[in-house]
């Protein structure tokens, strides 16, 4: 006797797409709710602005990559006006400002790069945790001083980041339901995470002058005893 499910074509379709989508719960959501919350709220409260910036957006480049199956930044970015901008308008409106000055700067350097418009207005990022979308989103006018002794403003855009970290679970539960329904994006996030990291994958070292033949002898010692 055959099992209908591998009679029906499009039953183990639909198989196959609900082993990519929990996949991407396993894989991608349950490490991220563990880390933030592996003691409830108390360790959300605890931990800095940095580590959860840094650690969204550290999420927000894989997502981008699970969802186009190319590692970019436009692919960040693309789920950012997708699915974030489902929860929220707003972030499909600003997804690209957002990644560029959040992203780069706190990656690099743990605060977000500041941008100068087109008109010369200076725009800067701050953030707060009330937990209200109502107060996220908003620009304030901020005089500064600098050394010239000249007071320049600064229009400061606040984002409220236990509200972004949630609105990352909404759409990865979304883009997740997405995958349950759609074959291609099933196909693409099932071969984004087979070809992460293939063993035949490996790369020479393209020259860079920080690193020393001291770092190839330190690998070559130790491989030697073996």
């Amino acid at each position: 006797m055959t099992h209908a499910r591998y009679d029906n074509p499009e039953l183990a379709k639909a198989m196959y797409r609900d082993m990519n989508a929990e996949r991407v719960v396993e894989c991608v959501k349950t490490p991220l709710e563990e880390a933030i919350h592996f003691e409830g709220e108390r360790a959300f409260l605890a931990a800095s602005d940095d580590q959860l910036m840094l650690l969204v957006l550290t999420y927000i480049d894989l997502l981008g990559y699970l969802y186009k199956g190319i590692s970019k930044s436009v692919c960040a970015v693309e789920f950012i006006r997708e699915y974030f901008g489902r929860v929220d308008q707003r972030y499909t409106e600003l997804g690209g400002l957002l990644y560029y000055a959040l992203r780069h700067g706190m990656v690099h350097l743990a605060v977000p790069k500041r941008i100068r418009l087109q008109d010369g207005k200076i725009l800067d990022f701050s953030f707060h945790r009330t937990g209200r979308r109502e107060d996220s989103f908003k620009i304030e006018k901020w005089p500064e001083p600098r050394k010239t002794g000249e007071v320049v403003d600064i229009y400061r855009l606040t984002l409220d980041i236990p509200l972004l970290y949630r609105d990352l679970l909404s759409a990865i539960d979304m883009y997740v339901e997405d995958i349950r329904r759609n074959q291609e994006l099933s196909d693409v996030s099932k071969k984004a995470f087979e070809t992460r990291r293939k063993p035949e994958q490996e790369q020479e070292i393209i020259s860079r002058k920080y690193i020393q033949d001291s770092d190839f002898a330190f690998v070559r010692e130790q491989i030697s005893r073996l």
